[in-house]
């Protein structure tokens, strides 16, 4: 009997535990069906909300196309007027030492005074003037450095060419050669500045041609980038005024040419830099001339060519002017030249005051 109702309550318990879980299942799915029932809601209502907002935006502005950047093209070279002789252009004589030259009035263009201003001749290191030109036009960066080879300082020692004094391994900066061009009339400086920017000299002194061209010379073809001699490196006074008067308009060239001294940088090998002297300025004030101030220019000399130079002033008149000599029996004769010429036809003197 007892064991009957043992068996009786095991099955009981059995069934409950059934019908308990059959419950929770149940339950559990009911809630999962009201949890999907509520996210679809909350969906929906979200999905409306979004809806309704973008139909109550308003249409965006619309946006102009934007034009594309405009890309500055690099500046054409500044043109200068090749100057010309007129009714009222002076012939000079006997009075100046050189073989050819001219006085330009920058200002107006003119040639004011000529001896043979287009005689073909070899321009010496006036040549430089062109070199600093083209090195200039072609400088990206002025500090950047060149290493001066061996072979250059010895090559120009061989050829007896002035150097600037830089020495065999020495870094130098591109403004340093610059002036190591001009002022002392560095060989070793011009080479360094075609070596640098071109690769060669022979590729540098192509650009010097080509710029030749874009000025309108047409008895100008150089040889090399420092003046030495050579049979097809020549110019004319007239076609290197116009030279002058195009370094002149660039900044950087005007500084350089304009030096009375610089000393380059520090270098190990020179601790103290090197102390440069401009060749004209060594010679002159710049104050001598009546009627006029020399503010800037370039002196040559090789045995074939003679004395040369090629001289900037400001006039009293508020007038620039050019002079420049070629084939000088001199150094001082050539200077002289220079003086004597702006002050006879600028400062109006009656004779030569060398």
């Amino acid at each position: 009997m007892s064991s009957d109702n043992n068996r009786s309550s095991a099955v009981q318990r059995q069934r409950r535990r059934r019908l308990w879980k059959k419950y929770l299942w149940r339950r559990v799915a009911i809630l999962a069906v009201a949890l999907a029932v509520l996210c679809l809601s909350v969906w929906g209502i979200v999905a409306g909300i979004q809806a309704l907002v973008e139909l109550t935006r308003p249409e965006p502005e619309p946006v102009p196309n934007s034009a594309p950047v405009a890309v500055e093209p690099e500046p054409e070279p500044m043109a200068v007027p090749y100057p010309v002789a007129d009714k009222d252009t002076v012939t000079l004589g006997g009075e100046v030492d050189a073989a050819c030259a001219v006085l330009v009035d920058v200002t107006e263009g003119r040639i004011v005074a000529q001896k043979q201003p287009d005689k073909q001749a070899y321009p010496a290191s006036i040549t430089k003037m062109m070199t600093l030109l083209v090195a200039v036009e072609n400088t990206e960066d002025f500090d950047s450095t060149y290493e001066m080879p061996f072979e250059i300082l010895n090559e120009m020692y061989i050829q007896g060419a002035s150097v600037a004094g830089f020495k065999t391994g020495e870094k130098v900066t591109v403004t340093d050669l610059l002036y190591g061009c001009i002022l002392p009339s560095g060989a070793d400086a011009t080479i360094g500045l075609a070596n640098h920017l071109s690769g060669s000299e022979a590729a540098f002194v192509k650009l010097m041609n080509d710029r030749c061209h874009q000025l309108g010379l047409q008895n100008t073809h150089f040889e090399n980038t420092s003046g030495l001699h050579g049979g097809k490196h020549y110019s004319t006074c007239t076609d290197m005024a116009v030279i002058l008067m195009a370094a002149m308009q660039d900044p950087t060239c005007r500084e350089v040419l304009c030096a009375v001294e610089y000393t380059t940088a520090k270098t190990p090998e020179n601790p103290d830099g090197i102390p440069l002297t401009s060749t004209m300025f060594s010679r002159m004030y710049g104050d001598e001339p009546q009627g006029a101030t020399v503010i800037g220019g370039k002196t040559g000399y090789t045995t074939e060519a003679g004395h040369t130079m090629a001289s900037y002033a400001k006039g009293e008149d508020g007038h620039d002017y050019v002079v420049v000599t070629m084939g000088g029996s001199n150094r001082w004769k050539a200077t002289y030249d220079c003086i004597n010429i702006l002050s006879r036809h600028v400062g109006g003197a009656t004779e030569n005051l060398y």
